[in-house]
């Protein structure tokens, strides 16, 4: 998808056992740079790096189970890694940067559909974390301090709320822009 975007080109998914469809993006007919470059960047962050967080849960269950906790590739290094990863390096260490990735999407999003602040019911003119956000931010630390306790089975359920969360602000952004499109 992203490769296709940049350049230009047909991107074409197949059938298989467990995606029974044929799909096909054809960026060869978008003659607008700046649309292939949005789908490059948003297909790059919420296609690619949604995934990459939940690999990097699914391995600090993985390295809890094989008691690793302590070295570099341990579990809560793992674990560390996935919320690295969905909050990215431009947040900062209190949320208030420019973010762009999945911590980023989120705040905007409930924005958009008046999900900010900590009982989700705010447009984000009194507060600027959606309430997935902070829900996840509790999930990662109950997942963490688990995994420090090597409490690896205490860890799945959690990963489960995690992925769930994740995808209440793509669910969001697909809606928005499916309107917008619309409109």
């Amino acid at each position: 998808y992203v490769l296709g975007a940049l350049d230009g080109a047909a991107v074409n998914y197949t059938t298989t056992p467990t995606a029974p469809y044929d799909k096909s993006v054809d960026f060869s007919t978008i003659n607008d740079d700046g649309t292939r470059v949005e789908a490059a960047k948003k297909g790059s962050v919420f296609l690619n790096v949604y995934m990459y967080v939940i690999r990097e849960f699914e391995d600090a269950i993985d390295d809890c189970t094989s008691n690793s906790l302590d070295n570099n590739f341990g579990s809560v290094h793992a674990w560390d890694e996935g919320v690295a990863f969905y909050a990215g390096s431009l947040e900062g260490i209190d949320g208030s940067g420019s973010g762009k990735m999945l911590a980023a999407l989120a705040d905007k999003r409930c924005q958009n559909f008046g999900t900010c602040g900590p009982d989700g019911n705010d447009d984000g003119t009194r507060y600027t974390k959606s309430k997935v956000n902070l829900d996840l931010l509790e999930q990662f630390r109950i997942g963490r301090n688990a995994l420090i306790v090597g409490n690896c089975a205490a860890v799945r359920p959690v990963v489960d709320k995690i992925v769930s969360l994740m995808r209440v602000p793509m669910i969001q952004g697909t809606l928005r822009y499916a309107y917008k499109m619309a409109t």
